[in-house]
């Protein structure tokens, strides 16, 4: 049986090892432009700090192709030929054939055409890839810190010039100085991540957020004006409300303003943080199915889509949630547990899949987060519950509520351990229950002291 999947990001690897794991003569091969070797996305900003070398980041030891006997095609899948059952490739690599194709392509930064010079400025770029982890290390500290750099390019005589993943010039090299007046743009944890890259190579960024506080589809007002507070505190100059409507450069090319509604802003390094979306373009003209908005691959509960033979997981797939919404999750944890079950369901297992209570933690500048079940939802009959530390430890704890039933939770400045709340949520445990038993979810280490409980936020018997 050939297997081949398109992408080795996370849900492409555990999808891998999985097919190796229970079929040992399986002929399985990896199509990948971005790297050679998988690595954890969530971990690039550390080594744009200096704290991580590449393959610090990297999950699965470099000898993985050859120990597991994976074929890996450095290249980029330009398209599919359904009938013939074959993979077209760009450059002069020949098509790719198949019995059982995975398309794990991800996710790509979403781009911002409509302001004049994004595309034409050196200094704008992104922080999503492997590649533009190379240029805002270079725009930053002067160089690329790949530490295989006979391989970091190699995919450029296989590539189109839309990918994502080809290398951005940099003002650095037209300039010859690192950045001085970085920004970023975009409330979201790819946004605050960039941001503590810049404060750690010793700047002091702008933080240009188009909302009226930070991240509000994970945060309310309460916990946004805290991470804001940090971050000024550190020396952001944070910006609410600012809808960038322009960029202009220098007579090098490079970026030296910002133009938003709000007037300009003289900066020289750009970092758009503006969301991802599914992967999914050079799958135009294909008969897979696709969402009209957001183009991921509409597939079913065991991860096929509309073709036979091709099936598709992680961010590029668009999958049924709690509510009945089709879209994509693009978490790691679910393209993890996507790639395992997508896998299963190549092997001919019965599979429906589903995603237990959402989760999710970081570290926001120096404050702790812990999110956990259904919050930003706007549920029918929701209310909050909310509770604020300000003592010896600094913290929110936020319960969202159905009737008496907690169903969701965010806290920050505290770790919590989020498999046991998640358990009490999916137990639909009322709020009095969790109250009782909260401390029993803490993560915290032995000697900070336990979350006191106002008794009026504890419901009336």
């Amino acid at each position: 049986m050939k297997f081949v999947i398109i992408g080795n990001g996370v849900a492409g690897m555990e999808a891998a090892l999985v097919l190796r794991d229970r079929d040992e003569r399986a002929d399985i091969t990896v199509i990948s432009e971005e790297s050679d070797h998988f690595f954890s996305r969530t971990a690039l900003m550390y080594v744009v700090c200096g704290q991580l070398a590449h393959s610090d980041i990297e999950p699965l030891e470099r000898d993985v192709y050859e120990r597991l006997r994976l074929h890996r095609v450095r290249g980029r899948a330009i398209g599919l030929d359904v009938e013939g059952k074959t993979v077209t490739m760009a450059g002069s690599l020949p098509a790719v054939p198949y019995d059982k194709l995975l398309i794990c392509a991800g996710s790509s930064p979403r781009r911002a055409p409509f302001w004049k010079g994004y595309d034409a400025l050196k200094g704008v770029g992104h922080l999503v890839t492997m590649q533009d982890l190379a240029w805002l290390h270079t725009e930053l500290h002067g160089r690329d810190p790949y530490d295989q750099p006979e391989r970091a390019d190699a995919h450029l005589a296989h590539t189109v010039p839309s990918s994502p993943y080809l290398p951005r010039d940099t003002a650095f090299a037209a300039r010859g100085h690192t950045s001085r007046r970085p920004a970023v743009v975009g409330g979201g944890l790819i946004g605050i991540e960039s941001i503590e890259v810049m404060l750690a190579a010793g700047l002091k960024p702008t933080f240009l957020i188009r909302d009226k506080w930070f991240w509000p589809i994970a945060l309310d007002e309460r916990e946004a004006t805290w991470i804001g507070q940090e971050m000024s505190h550190h020396g952001v100059d944070v910006r609410t409300q600012h809808n960038v409507e322009s960029l202009s450069g220098d007579d090098k090319g490079c970026l030296s303003a910002i133009h938003t509604d709000q007037g300009q802003l003289d900066a020289d390094l750009l970092v758009v943080a503006i969301g991802v979306v599914p992967q999914t373009s050079w799958l135009e003209g294909s008969p897979i199915e696709r969402q009209e908005r957001g183009g991921g691959i509409v597939v079913d509960e065991a991860f096929r889509t509309n073709v036979d033979s091709v099936y598709a997981a992680g961010d590029c797939a668009a999958v049924r949630w709690h509510n009945g919404v089709v879209r994509p999750e693009q978490l790691w944890y679910t393209g993890r547990d996507q790639g395992r079950r997508a896998a299963a369901s190549l092997l001919g297992d019965t599979v429906a899949y589903e995603r237990g209570s959402l989760y999710n933690s970081a570290k926001l500048m120096d404050i702790e987060y812990t999110t956990a079940g259904l919050v930003g939802w706007n549920l029918d009959g929701e209310r909050d519950v909310f509770i604020e530390e300000k003592g010896k430890v600094r913290s929110t704890t936020r319960f969202v509520l159905q009737g008496d039933t907690v169903v969701g939770f965010n806290a920050l400045g505290r770790r919590w351990d989020h498999s046991i709340i998640n358990r009490w949520i999916e137990q639909r445990r009322s709020l009095a229950w969790v109250l009782d038993h909260l401390q029993q979810a803490s993560f915290d280490t032995e000697f900070v002291p336990p979350l006191a409980i106002p008794a009026s936020v504890r419901p009336t018997p």
